[in-house]
């Protein structure tokens, strides 16, 4: 017989079992706009915060590998919290009597995997991916028997933020460039980023139309205690889609001044730590222009297990040879030479996921990945501050 288990209240927490009823509260499925974009209103976002993307990780090879994938936030909400979907199966991430639920569709009774929480009022459910514990999937009933449950310690619910990554700062402040990784939690109704590695924040000013990078998210609780790095007055709504120069602080006795060289784009999504490195790059720069250009991926060709890349000889432009030092990508004369002789190195990090030269962060150039000696024409229209001359180059 099929366990059902009757709530008598929406604050009961009960066992889940492997069948649950749908919710009184549950709107029709017909009535959901499934995969809409969820509306950025107060009134109907009660929980701005819920609208950010998640990613399932480790049910391949499990007993439920359709919830690995991508959900992004539905329109309507499921007794009063976030509904996400997965783009690649449909499955449905909803909440259900204390309780995140994975199921085929927003009000099927059958259950593919969950994990308890406790939320004292619809506003304070906490979202799937801070949820602390390990998900328990159903397995499908096979031969007659009943439903199964197993703890999948290997599932792993992440947030899915956007990476930035800042670069072209060289001189005072220059540790501005870095990596930045969203943070789940909007910053006065707008995105926010932080480097961990530098612990560093890209941010908008509360009621103000500007953008920061600082060492605090937020102002300075105590004066002297916050620094800010750069600042660029916008009205954007995401830090890589400003236009002008950001303007960097002084610093000693070194005035503010404006830097049309700091840009600020989007990493590409990388398709997994294994995806195999770039074909090509493109090599941009208003400062070291005899390091623009096209390098391609030498064919059986490496140094210290990475890619090696090279820019052929042309007229007015020497060759040069892009290449990992075993902690830092250089570009140089030769391969092999020491950092004091390379005409740049990458910012120095730690190495975590996928490690490519358009990865890195540099100062005075950027490293751009490229397809069939175009570069991708889309960053391009990105990045702020780019010549006519400069664009015409990679069109």
């Amino acid at each position: 017989l099929a366990q059902v288990c009757i709530c008598l209240s929406s604050n009961f927490n009960c066992s889940p079992g492997l069948l649950l009823p749908p919710s009184s509260m549950a709107p029709p499925i017909e009535d959901l706009q499934v995969g809409s974009p969820m509306s950025s209103s107060p009134s109907s976002n009660p929980s701005k915060r819920q609208r950010k993307c998640l990613e399932f990780r480790g049910a391949k090879g499990g007993l439920r590998p359709e919830l690995d994938g991508v959900y992004r936030p539905m329109q309507d909400f499921y007794t009063g919290a976030c509904i996400y979907r997965n783009g690649r199966t449909n499955v449905i991430l909803s909440w259900r009597s204390q309780m995140w639920c994975a199921t085929p569709n927003p009000n099927s009774t059958e259950i593919f995997a969950y994990i308890g929480a406790s939320a004292s009022s619809p506003d304070a459910v906490p979202p799937p991916c801070q949820v602390q514990g390990c998900w328990t999937v159903v397995g499908k009933a096979q031969g007659g028997a009943d439903p199964f449950e197993q703890e999948e310690p290997a599932i792993e619910c992440i947030f899915r933020g956007q990476t930035l990554v800042v670069s072209g700062r060289c001189g005072h402040n220059e540790r501005l460039n870095g990596v930045y990784a969203e943070l789940f939690e909007d910053y006065a109704g707008y995105p926010a980023y932080v480097d961990k590695q530098k612990h560093l924040f890209i941010y908008r000013r509360s009621g103000s139309l500007c953008w920061v990078i600082s060492n605090r998210l937020g102002p300075s609780i105590r004066s002297g205690h916050g620094i800010v790095f750069a600042e660029l007055a916008s009205d954007a709504a995401e830090p890589h889609l400003v236009k002008g120069p950001w303007v960097v602080s002084g610093w000693g006795q070194k005035a503010p001044e404006e830097d049309p060289n700091i840009t600020i784009f989007p990493r590409a999504a990388d398709g997994g730590t294994d995806a195999p490195p770039p074909m090509a790059l493109s090599v941009t720069s208003r400062l070291r222009l005899e390091l623009i250009g096209e390098y391609s991926l030498v064919e059986g060709r490496s140094m210290n297990d990475f890619g090696l890349y090279r820019r052929p000889k042309q007229e007015n432009q020497s060759e040069r040879f892009i290449f990992w030092d075993g902690e830092c990508w250089c570009i140089a004369g030769e391969p092999g030479l020491s950092r004091r002789e390379c005409d740049v190195v990458c910012q120095k990090r730690q190495v975590i996921g996928r490690n490519h030269p358009d990865d890195a962060v540099w100062p005075s150039v950027e490293v751009l990945r490229a397809s069939k000696g175009n570069i991708d024409a889309q960053l391009l229209g990105m990045l702020r501050g780019r010549t006519s001359a400069m664009a015409k180059q990679f069109s």
